[in-house]
């Protein structure tokens, strides 16, 4: 086969440019077909070719030349092809694709800093009653161990009620697995169906709302306000919720309700479109927020107040302080340091705790932030209910938690503002944080 090869090599001309075997210029051949680069190869004598050179067989063609018939074998033909039908199984269709998994719930869920809370003491600005003060809460598990505060700490983080060197927010507690966390909702959502008739100190027999899920109170600085339950203490505060810490708990029936610190609040009845379940009596938002509800609040003496009307802010400067307040005898207070203070014929109604003081968005009402000792306020109205507790509107002017607890710049307090003129008064005009404090927890 090789002298075939070379007969056919040395039969064909040369092509014109391409150059021969000994020309330097042409590259080295080194694939696998290339023929030696052999002197000898070239110079040795050729044997006598062939007269002719048959082109070479078809691929397909029997080869003819070298074999004789006699020693092909017999390969007999191929059967003509049948076509044999083929029955189809019966395959079901796929299934349709899965729906797409539903939003993350915080996604969807819409927040709001205040809401509608209804009128104002004296028609001061943010000085709610607790008729317009209508909170519920989102119910959430907890999944990983999380941290609730007061304010803005910079403390270890080891040592509860334990304040840092710059910043008065302490620690309240670490929330364990297992335990629920409810969320507040927006606190303004006065929407009273059929009206509250406030002109005579409001229908028992109304509801001051009618929205059973209104929207999440909106964040500040990425902490959200909230209580535990279910394995933790019932202490209000801010939470800040790092990813895959919470699992929301809204749809699983067989998690308890979250109706509030005491118990007298409802869980929010749908989350992004789709009704909730929980174990336990569920109240709607108007079966636990009555319109006769606040009815002694902004100094109404002929609904039970004892007293109460607008001051002048300028003229009534506090820090808040901590009272003496008593050993609780009655109800079991979250750390030994905790002592209570009576509200009317109730001796252990309010816990004094050692670094503060809840502020509320209405007497009585819920819970909007803390006050830390020290803190300067100034004091707008007062009231002294028909329990006798005497209630202070304050605007915060100076803070030691100025992230969770803004200041205001006082402005407000500007401008004609006086206990005579009311109207002219506008505190937290803007920004920073106002409410209501019981006035034992104000110093000079």
């Amino acid at each position: 086969m090789k002298r075939l090869v070379a007969s056919l090599l040395l039969a064909l001309p040369l092509v014109a440019g391409c150059g021969d075997a000994s020309s330097s210029d042409a590259p080295p051949r080194d694939d696998a077909s290339a023929i030696p680069d052999d002197a000898a190869l070239l110079d040795a004598p050729l044997p006598d070719a062939p007269a002719s050179i048959d082109a070479p067989s078809p691929i397909d063609a029997p080869a003819s030349i070298d074999t004789p018939p006699s020693a092909m074998p017999d390969v007999p033909s191929p059967p003509p092809p049948v076509d044999v039908p083929v029955a189809a199984p019966d395959v079901p269709p796929p299934p349709p694709p899965p729906p797409p998994p539903p939003p993350p719930v915080m996604a969807c869920i819409a927040t709001a800093a205040i809401g509608d809370g209804g009128g104002t003491c004296s028609g001061i600005d943010q000085a709610f009653s607790a008729r317009g003060i209508n909170a519920g809460y989102y119910p959430f598990r907890v999944l990983r161990p999380i941290v609730q505060y007061s304010g803005d700490h910079d403390g270890d983080g080891a040592t509860v009620f334990s304040a840092g060197p710059r910043r008065r927010g302490v620690v309240l507690q670490t929330i364990p697995v297992g335990a629920y966390v409810g969320l507040s909702t927006v606190p303004g959502n006065y929407d009273p169906p059929t009206g509250c008739d406030v002109a005579t100190c409001g229908n028992p027999s109304r509801a001051a709302c009618g929205d059973s899920s209104p929207a999440l109170r909106a964040p500040v600085a990425g902490f959200y306000w909230g209580y535990a339950y279910q394995g933790a203490s019932h202490m209000q505060g801010w939470i800040n919720v790092p990813s895959g810490a919470l699992e929301f708990a809204g749809y699983d029936p067989r998690h308890p309700c979250a109706l509030g610190p005491a118990g007298a609040d409802y869980e929010v009845h749908s989350v992004c479109g789709r009704a909730t379940a929980c174990r336990g009596t569920n109240p709607t938002c108007g079966q636990v927020n009555r319109c006769n509800e606040g009815d002694d609040d902004c100094g109404r003496t002929q609904c039970g107040a004892m007293s109460g009307g607008p001051l002048t802010p300028t003229a009534w400067r506090r820090t808040v302080t901590l009272p003496r307040g008593h050993t609780c005898t009655l109800r079991d207070p979250p750390n030994p340091s905790v002592r209570c203070l009576e509200n009317g014929r109730e001796r252990d109604f309010f816990f004094v705790y050692p670094f503060g003081a809840y502020l509320y968005w209405a007497q009585n009402s819920t819970t909007r932030a803390w006050l830390h000792d020290g803190d300067r306020v100034q004091v707008y109205f007062h009231n002294r209910d028909a329990q006798g507790v005497l209630w202070d509107f304050v605007e915060v002017l100076s803070s030691g938690a100025p992230t969770l607890t803004p200041a205001s710049d006082g402005a407000g307090a500007g401008s004609g503002c006086s206990d005579t003129r009311p109207e002219n008064c506008h505190p937290c005009r803007n920004g920073g944080t106002c409410g209501w404090v019981q006035d034992v927890f104000l110093g000079g």
